[in-house]
């Protein structure tokens, strides 16, 4: 084949990998569209608009960042974006706009990530790094709920967003110490330090996936003077992604809200740590019952086991693998659970953000464990000489007769995801209702006088996993409040009419 009949193949296929990315991510797209403002949005908005008076928009969303850093939390990143926050300022389409785009870079950084880790650390083909870059996107949108991540500014700017830069962070990382580019380094430290601007909880996750990361390719390295440069490429943006997230942690305003939040009481380090145990333990096991998780595991290490690569994966890489992945997981929840005060997120925690980066991790590492036990058990029947392609068709068939077994209970997992969720709210109009209702009622609250007390009835809403901000018959309620003070008027409730 010509260069140039190899380079169009190569281009289709690539193509045909993106769509496949974009049918898995439509209903996220379509729940980012129906987005409306709520809550922090609100209060972010009556705090922006004082600087905005003498500022531009960047002028005071630094100022905004920098107040929120020294008074309430050390998520720069998060606050920043949320300073330049359009959607009550502006209109919902610019609310909307960001909201579709947090999910296809989402979605990008995702995939780049996986593509990368099974191309040049598990010297996979093209095809097969996008094979499990795909299974990845697939189970990570059909797990626990993602409306406060692709349908809530707040949400996004401190948690999807620094999340995006964390993953890319990751892949550039990997790339620089594999390809000896400076520019890899470079981007990995500016989207690890733009990563470590988030939740403390995307922090986790990021500084232990990279800490893990480095000690494998540390340890990997025999010669250190001819391999100096890629340690460097390495150990540069790590230090940079560390120091931005000592940084977020200092920030006085952690300090005076966790005073101020304080319910459980504080934690010490080893309570925390158990603590970090029992819900990684207990989410494990959702994960491999609620979801298709254990199909995408098995999926994920067929596609490995099948691999043309030569990686010899011993059982001490193996068992490495496995502790990294606890390690990554507890310190993903540590700070949760340090922060809040509190044993069991399930239990005392509702905030469904939390619980999904928490899930996202733990699904990310099974897919990444399968793809080294694919690559030890391929090691196994090699060394055994055994072929591989005869036992990957027996497994095959075995995986086809257990679906047919079980189909019913796989279509019932299918359902607890969020795909299907969303789909269904849009089949059933309740997506529609809901984001249309809550427009109307801003727009009541916006035609109402200034200063008046405002009552509104509304009938309640259709249960939808789209992002619904929380308002009661309490005007004193700081969601209410920040309404209230937004549309300019003396108070605001809502009256819900079953």
């Amino acid at each position: 084949m010509t260069k140039s009949g190899s380079f169009l193949k190569d281009v289709l296929k690539n193509l045909g990998f993106a769509v496949l990315a974009f049918i898995i991510g439509f209903p996220h797209l379509v729940l980012a569209r129906y987005s409306i403002p709520g809550a922090d949005d609100f209060s972010c908005a009556n705090a922006v608009s004082i600087y905005r008076e003498n500022h531009n928009a960047v002028a005071s969303a630094l100022a905004y960042t920098r107040d929120v850093y020294q008074s309430w939390q050390g998520t720069y990143t998060g606050e920043f974006i949320m300073g330049m926050e359009p959607s009550v300022r502006e209109s919902y389409t610019a609310l909307r706009v960001i909201m579709v785009i947090s999910v296809i870079l989402f979605v990008t950084a995702l995939i780049f990530l996986v593509h990368t880790i099974c191309t040049k650390a598990l010297k996979m083909t093209s095809g097969q790094g996008w094979a499990v870059g795909l299974l990845s996107e697939f189970i990570v949108f059909n797990i626990s709920l993602t409306g406060e991540l692709f349908s809530w500014y707040t949400g996004a700017a401190v948690y999807t967003f620094p999340l995006i830069g964390m993953l890319l962070c990751l892949a550039f990382s990997i790339r620089s110490y594999f390809d000896g580019k400076l520019v890899y380094a470079i981007l990995a430290g500016i989207f690890g330090v733009i990563g470590a601007g988030g939740s403390l909880q995307v922090v986790g996750f990021g500084c232990a996936a990279y800490l893990v990361a480095l000690i494998a390719y540390m340890t990997g390295i025999k010669n250190i003077k001819a391999n100096i440069k890629r340690i460097l490429f390495l150990c540069l943006p790590f230090i940079f992604t560390v120091a931005g997230a000592l940084v977020n942690t200092a920030a006085p305003g952690n300090f005076k809200r966790h005073d101020a939040m304080e319910a459980g009481g504080v934690f010490e380090v080893g309570m925390t740590f158990t603590s970090s145990w029992y819900n990684m333990i207990t989410h494990i096991g959702y994960m491999l019952t609620a979801y298709l998780v254990p199909a995408v595991i098995a999926a994920a290490f067929l596609i490995c086991v099948c691999s043309a690569s030569k990686v010899a994966v011993t059982g001490k890489a193996l068992a490495a693998s496995a502790c990294g992945a606890v390690f990554i997981a507890v310190v993903t929840i540590f700070p949760v659970i340090l922060g809040y005060g509190t044993y069991d997120i399930d239990s005392y925690l509702s905030s469904s953000r939390i619980h999904y980066v928490f899930d996202m991790t733990i699904t990310m590492l099974f897919v990444l464990i399968a793809c080294v036990a694919g690559f030890y058990m391929k090691e196994l029947l090699r060394r055994n000489n055994i072929s591989v392609k005869e036992q990957a068709l027996k497994t095959v068939l075995i995986a086809v007769v257990l679906v047919l077994m079980f189909s019913g209970e796989v279509f019932k997992n299918y359902q607890n995801g969020m795909n299907y969720k969303i789909m269904d709210d849009l089949k059933c109009n309740r997506l529609i209702v809901a984001s249309e209702q809550m427009e109307a009622l801003y727009e009541k609250v916006d035609a109402a006088e200034d200063g008046s007390d405002v009552v509104i009835e509304e009938p309640v809403l259709p249960g939808t996993v789209l992002y619904i901000p929380l308002y009661i018959d309490y005007p004193d309620y700081f969601a209410n409040h920040e309404v209230a003070n937004y549309y300019h008027v003396n108070s605001f409730s809502v009256h819900w009419i079953a």
